[in-house]
């Protein structure tokens, strides 16, 4: 899932706590105007780099250069908010707060203030979301059942200084779906509660358990317990059993190891993830496979990945435009124009539905989405004519996704089915 206020904080301030701006350019600006935040904290990523080894003083220059006191009145407010629904406030905010002063001038005292409360919480929020990986491992590990950390659980610790850099809205883990009722059981156990039912009519089913939650040290902790790490709507699928490769560990210093998908599936569940239908991608997402493919670029057999799973290659292309910066010797994205859309998402199903826009930009947010992120989804490489995804595949998709949903509408044949899994209550 691209988003969900998965962890529970105390709000900082009244328009951090209840506002996200939507709308916001999604396109780089041109070099005299003063960059909007959403292309600032773009830009603060790459400034980092995607081996974190970015000169400091440049990515801070974004922040405290000559366009600072061109800000427009909220402008730090927004900045904030962007940061934390981007995912990337621990990350940026060192860089943020390095002008900061007395003298400095660069950042405002109450922009300062909110800053170190959201830092601060991350923090806190870190150690209790660590806790309750330990515990998972340490339970799963007792019972004798599989289980692989998915997304930021594993990425905390082999891409990040510390898991309080890697902001996350929640624990995913990965399991085989025939220990659904153990699983089930064993979660309950540790205190976690399942929510009674998910989503609404364009939901469909998940591919994971219902939500799973419980508090931890004042913050609502949620788990996705996840029978595929591919969403339904993706042509994918990756289970426990049908992993390209063994899985690789994850040392989590003093605390337990634990299991995560191997390179080539992890590079193939960050991609179909980080272009799941969504208004505004996460700039988290696509820093983590940033970052990923700069980390273990020596360990993956790149000839392999572009023959077996082209649509990963295609997707690192399009998170390049991103950050602004190809990858060397990819005179393929250096030459190409980006597409349309850079870092915007396709609406929901569900949105769209909700909404209350007319039939004709209904029609438009199914069939007329983003080229970026066409790009993407599909697999198209960029440079290359949409024609054919816009006219048949995309079509295709939108109908088949609407239809499984209406099946999905259809009463469960397994009584023991309750919140959508298999319950051995029944």
């Amino acid at each position: 899932m691209q988003h969900s206020a998965r962890l529970q904080h105390v709000p900082v301030s009244e328009r951090v706590a209840n506002a996200i701006v939507a709308s916001i350019g999604t396109e780089m600006p041109r070099q005299t105007d003063p960059p909007s935040a959403y292309s600032l904290v773009r830009s603060l990523l790459a400034a980092r780099g995607e081996d974190d080894q970015g000169d400091a003083s440049d990515a801070a220059a974004h922040i405290h250069g000559p366009s600072c006191a061109d800000r427009p009145h909220g402008f730090w407010e927004q900045l904030a908010e962007e940061t934390e629904f981007h995912g990337v406030t621990p990350l940026l905010a060192p860089v943020i707060l390095a002008g900061a002063g007395p003298t400095s001038g660069a950042i405002p005292d109450p922009a300062r203030r909110i800053f170190v409360a959201l830092a601060s919480r991350h923090r806190r929020a870190a150690a209790a979301r660590e806790a309750g990986i330990d515990r998972l491992l340490n339970a799963f590990a007792a019972a004798g059942l599989p289980m692989l950390l998915l997304k930021g659980a594993a990425l905390a610790h082999s891409l990040y200084a510390s898991p309080e850099f890697r902001a996350a809205a929640d624990i995913d883990i990965l399991i085989d779906r025939a220990d659904e009722p153990w699983v089930a059981d064993l979660v309950r156990g540790l205190g976690y509660r399942f929510a009674a039912r998910q989503g609404g009519m364009f939901s469909g089913r998940f591919h994971h358990l219902p939500v799973a939650t419980m508090q931890q040290s004042g913050f609502l902790i949620a788990l996705e317990i996840h029978r595929d790490a591919m969403s339904r709507d993706q042509p994918d699928s990756l289970t426990l059993r049908s992993l390209t490769a063994p899985p690789q560990v994850v040392s989590r210093g003093a605390r337990p190891a634990g299991l995560a998908l191997g390179h080539v599936d992890m590079l193939r569940h960050l991609t179909r993830h980080a272009f799941e239908p969504a208004c505004r991608i996460r700039l988290v997402h696509l820093y983590d496979i940033w970052r990923y493919q700069a980390r273990f670029r020596d360990a993956l057999d790149w000839r392999a990945l572009e023959i077996r799973h082209p649509h990963v290659v295609t997707a690192l292309r399009l998170v390049d435009y991103v950050f602004a910066r190809p990858r060397a010797g990819d005179t393929q994205t250096a030459a190409a124009t980006a597409p349309s859309g850079v870092g915007a998402g396709m609406l929901p199903l569900s949105q769209i539905a909700a909404s209350d826009m007319g039939p004709m930009a209904k029609m438009r947010a199914l069939f007329d989405p983003p080229a970026w992120w066409l790009h993407g989804f599909y697999g198209v490489p960029p440079g290359n004519s949409l024609w054919a995804c816009r006219t048949v595949r995309h079509p295709a998709t939108v109908a088949r996704w609407l239809a499984r949903r209406l099946l999905a509408r259809l009463p469960s044949r397994d009584p023991r089915r309750e919140g959508g899994f298999l319950d051995r209550s029944g």
